[in-house]
């Protein structure tokens, strides 16, 4: 396995060890990993979160709900043509949109199972979707069934979204860029999620080079603290 993807497994290790404790007294177990901004990697920490709770033996259910902008099919290599809205409009039962993952072979490891629920087709009103109790419910039935739920949702300071989606969840994890995103907006962020009483669980700190660091122009490093 190459070096870089053998440092981001061990991160990845470390952000889900940190979580765990974060979430041991906690009763629901759904977790919303968003961002102050877009493209700061929240998509692929929540894909690389899940993977990793699933290769240490958790039922792992992934959900994409960022409705607006959906990606974590394509980094999955899966499909959105059914999903969350589907399963929220009532046009489908949520057993007929979870896809069957399999994780692990790409990184050489022994395969294991991962249900993933991904966005669906884009609706007019995500908001006011993810603003119903059947998006409760669903987030509930997926929980009752799985270890753990790993929920990628959209950056919190662009929509209401994710707000919506956090009084549902035990807490958010918050993905940070360093050295692009402003540290007021990174408190922006957390005062939004906490005037709205969801727990800040953690934060991500995505791109992240120590300036002594001996380290390839490819290596990502990531760093978390819980609270």
């Amino acid at each position: 396995m190459p070096p870089d993807l053998l440092e981001a497994n061990e991160a990845f290790r470390i952000v889900r060890s940190n979580l765990s404790v974060a979430m041991r007294d906690l009763e629901q177990r759904v977790v919303v990993v968003t961002s102050a901004l877009p493209r700061e990697g929240k998509t692929s920490t929540s894909v690389s979160l899940a993977q990793s709770f699933a290769l240490a033996g958790s039922r792992v259910a992934l959900v994409d709900l960022d409705l607006r902008e959906p990606d974590s099919h394509r980094l999955l290599q899966a499909h959105n043509e059914i999903g969350v809205s589907d399963v929220l409009l009532d046009h489908r039962a949520v057993e007929d949109c979870i896809q069957h993952i399999e994780v692990g072979a790409e990184q050489e490891l022994d395969a294991v199972p991962m249900q993933f629920l991904a966005a669906g087709p884009r609706v007019t009103n995500p908001a006011e979707l993810l603003s119903t109790t059947q998006a409760a419910q669903l987030l509930e039935d997926l929980a009752f069934d799985a270890d753990i739920v790993v929920i990628d949702a959209p950056p919190v300071l662009s929509v209401a979204d994710t707000l919506l989606i956090g009084r549902h969840a035990a807490g958010a994890v918050l993905v940070v860029e360093a050295g692009r995103t402003p540290a007021p907006t990174v408190r922006r962020a957390k005062d939004a999620l906490t005037r709205n009483q969801t727990r800040l669980l953690g934060v991500v700190l995505n791109k992240f080079r120590p300036k002594r660091a001996d380290v390839d122009d490819g290596d990502t490093r990531y760093g978390s603290s819980h609270g």
